[in-house]
């Protein structure tokens, strides 16, 4: 992460303030695991006053994508595995921030880490818990597409086309050219430019029933279209409206 973004300029009169502020923690007893336990708590019970509906389930989505404190940088990295339980991941977030903390030298810096590591975390997991709590079903592609019927008329012309059978799995092999496709939509705000690249492969991976790697994606954004795929951009900018 950004560190300039994470510590901000550096005073030499914030040292006066750091030390006592270090030892008062160290007096109480306030160790960094009691300290992330109590944000955890207040976010679990500020997520449970949430009525979710469909329109702030994206808005949230969009939030959750969009975060960039220490603590959501790497619960993020890490929530996108499926081999740690929801305490693992906090155990790795702990971890990242003594292996950052123990590089400093200066007592601002470390009260400055311990509270964007707090507040990052309160921010992230309120999110995450809403997200989480609230709706049982995976993202699709109706979740990252704009407007109510856009995903109904995409995945129409899919099945027209015989890119997918009548239960969203994949029919083609050429994984890269599909991802253009979609690539296509984002690019002309059909699927909402706001969703990272690994948000759309979620749901591109629920929605057709099949892996996406972040590599074959990245590459295959990059590779001129076909002439087959130039065709389908037409066809799509008909049917969506977009001047192209």
């Amino acid at each position: 992460m950004d560190k300039k973004k994470l510590y901000g300029r550096w005073n030499f009169w914030e040292e006066f303030v750091g030390y006592p502020m270090m030892i008062y923690y160290w007096m109480r007893g306030h160790k960094i695991q009691k300290l992330l336990q109590r944000r955890i708590e207040k976010a679990k019970q500020k997520s449970s006053k949430i009525a979710l509906n469909e329109k702030l389930r994206n808005e949230f989505l969009i939030k959750y994508e969009n975060l960039e404190n220490f603590f959501s940088f790497h619960f993020k990295d890490i929530d996108t595995s499926r081999n740690h339980n929801f305490e693992e991941k906090i155990r790795y977030c702990l971890d990242q921030y003594k292996k950052e903390s123990t590089s400093l030298l200066s007592s601002s810096n470390l009260m400055k880490l311990q509270g964007n590591f707090l507040n990052g975390a309160e921010t992230t997991l309120f999110l995450y818990f809403v997200l989480e709590s609230k709706t049982n079903r995976e993202i699709c592609l109706s979740d990252i597409m704009i407007g109510d019927k856009s995903s109904k008329i995409f995945i129409g012309f899919l099945k027209g086309k015989k890119f997918i059978d009548e239960n969203h799995n994949l029919m083609v092999d050429q994984k890269s050219s599909f991802i253009r496709i979609h690539r296509f939509l984002k690019d002309n705000h059909i699927i909402n430019p706001d969703f990272q690249d690994t948000t759309i492969i979620e749901a591109m991976e629920n929605e057709y029933n099949t892996k996406f790697d972040k590599g074959t994606f990245s590459r295959a954004i990059t590779v001129k279209p076909s002439d087959f795929e130039e065709i389908i951009y037409q066809e799509l900018s008909k049917l969506f409206n977009i001047n192209i």
